[in-house]
């Protein structure tokens, strides 16, 4: 599995421009900064994404699933296996999200 460089990851998504309009992907990187030490890995990774989605002012299931959604396939491209089963990475974070 392939670890990416934080800053390397970051600068991806936002040139890939991962999350589109009405997302707001600087709050996410926030979050990555704050959890994800360098290379990142993936449980820190899904950590960082579970502390965004609980945290977000948009935290309702759609929105939630639709960042999941974008953030999964982006990091997947590069060998990365998060989840893209919403159920099993809600039910694994569960705490975040009570």
């Amino acid at each position: 599995m392939k670890r990416l460089p934080l800053d390397t990851a970051l600068a991806l998504m936002r040139r890939e421009n991962v999350l589109g309009y009405g997302f707001d992907l600087d709050e996410l990187i926030v979050i990555f900064i704050k959890y994800v030490k360098d290379p990142m890995s993936q449980e820190q990774v899904e950590l960082s994404l579970a502390h965004y989605l609980a945290k977000s002012k948009h935290n309702d299931v759609v929105h939630r699933n639709q960042v999941l959604a974008k953030v999964a396939q982006f990091l997947n491209q590069y060998d990365w296996r998060l989840s893209d089963d919403h159920i099993d990475y809600y039910r694994k974070y569960l705490p975040l999200f009570g």
